[in-house]
């Protein structure tokens, strides 16, 4: 009997379509919610993939660059890093729901870290799992669903690759290299200066008349960091960037020469940094003289050439298969000799050392590579430096101190092939 009734129901045109229509309708609303919360999921997980991605970049470069972070330490920058930019996206958000999105991305993200060390090289991997719960619209709700878990995953690996290199420091100890930077002392801000000023006094023949002279005394001033310290200071992040790169000194030699107008004594190129380190230390703290990078020029030349089998040798007894070959060339001036005028002549020979250095090839058919640093140099020193370069990504304008240790960092970094990659 029930099969009758249900038989002519369906028969029944008068309101078959509408009961079908009721019937049908929450459905294809949450589907087309579903399709609008798909399209928004898949928005939003590109958004958070390229967020976890700068999280792990970053931990794995602080990794690299500290060289001893712990696990614990590592975790809390990445942390830090991924909540911080996933939460400034949404200015919608009160201090109490951001908080708690804070608390549940904390709890749904994890940092694993991994460090291996060889002869030559370090190396360290930074994996990043989260998970994200992203709301779903009233549509999606009618047919039970509330919420969508999206879920990334990121990894990136840094390291000091182990690029053999020999390299050669030309630097400059002219009498320019005295004078003040930008940069005040940290340490001591102020220092005692003698000044003169005149001074009305009644004149003895006759006190009636007002006599002047001159008043010697002390007063505060600034005290800036003169350009040796500075130079010293960014030769000593160079030295531990290099270290960090070669711990067991097996794949870095470096050596140096320094001129004013003549050029002075050089240390040989050797194994690590701990010679050459030396070697800056007793440059001159008030140097004199004037400029001619000729001399110091050649002695870098001579040492990396191609013909010179000393390098070579050196890094085939520590079994490096290859290594690169360096110039860092720094000055403050423009080259005067022992005038205090520009000199083309000494300018040009310098031009050519750099231009013989640039256009020796080893037997891989590479060339020495020069970096060139203008440190507050005028005109003809800067004109100088960029030609002498292998390039513009070679040639450094730093105009104060912080500039000048950031240059010579990143020289070091850049020669030791230091880097972070993404690997996900």
């Amino acid at each position: 009997m029930q099969s009758i009734q249900f038989n002519r129901l369906l028969k029944d045109r008068s309101g078959n379509f509408g009961i079908i229509t009721a019937v049908m309708l929450p459905v294809m609303l949450g589907l087309a919610g579903i399709a609008v919360d798909v399209s928004h999921a898949l928005d939003q997980k590109s958004r958070i993939q390229a967020l976890a991605d700068a999280a792990t970049l970053a931990v794995a470069s602080a990794m690299a660059d500290k060289g001893n972070m712990s696990e614990q330490e590592a975790a809390a920058l990445g942390l830090k890093t991924f909540i911080s930019q996933t939460l400034a996206s949404d200015g919608s958000l009160t201090p109490e729901q951001r908080a708690e999105e804070e608390k549940k991305l904390r709890d749904a993200t994890t940092f694993q870290t991994t460090s291996t060390s060889s002869n030559n090289s370090d190396s360290y991997d930074v994996l990043m799992k989260s998970t994200y719960e992203i709301p779903m619209n009233g549509m999606s709700a009618v047919v039970g669903f509330k919420t969508l878990k999206v879920t990334v995953e990121s990894r990136a690996s840094s390291g000091r690759e182990g690029n053999a290199l020999s390299m050669y420091l030309v630097l400059d100890e002219s009498g320019s290299m005295a004078w003040d930077t930008t940069t005040i002392d940290p340490v001591a801000p102020s220092k005692k200066v003698k000044k003169q000023r005149k001074e009305k006094y009644p004149c003895p023949d006759n006190e009636a008349i007002m006599c002047e002279r001159l008043v010697e005394e002390y007063v505060d001033a600034p005290n800036y960091i003169v350009k040796m310290a500075s130079l010293k200071t960014a030769a000593g992040v160079m030295f531990d960037e290099l270290k960090k790169a070669d711990p067991n000194s097996g794949l870095i030699r470096v050596g140096a020469s320094s001129y004013d107008d003549k050029t002075k004594s050089e240390q040989k190129i050797e194994w690590g940094t701990s010679e050459v380190s030396k070697y800056v230390t007793k440059l001159p703290a008030k140097p004199d003289g004037g400029t001619d990078a000729s001399g110091a020029l050649t002695n870098a030349y001579a040492a990396l050439k191609a013909e010179n089998t000393r390098e070579k040798n050196a890094h085939d007894a520590k079994k490096n298969k290859s290594f690169e070959r360096f110039i860092v060339f720094m000055t403050d001036g423009e080259m005067t000799g022992n005038g205090g005028i520009w000199s083309k002549k000494i300018h040009d020979q310098v031009m050519g050392i750099c231009e013989q250095a640039k256009n020796d090839k080893d037997a891989g058919g590479n060339p020495i590579k020069i970096y060139t640093i203008a440190f507050m140099a005028p005109a003809k020193g800067k004109e100088l430096l960029e030609a002498c370069s292998s390039g513009k990504e070679f040639y450094y304008e730093p105009n104060n101190m912080t500039q000048l240790v950031q240059t010579f960092g990143e020289i070091a970094r850049k020669a030791a092939k230091t880097g972070t990659r993404l690997t996900n």
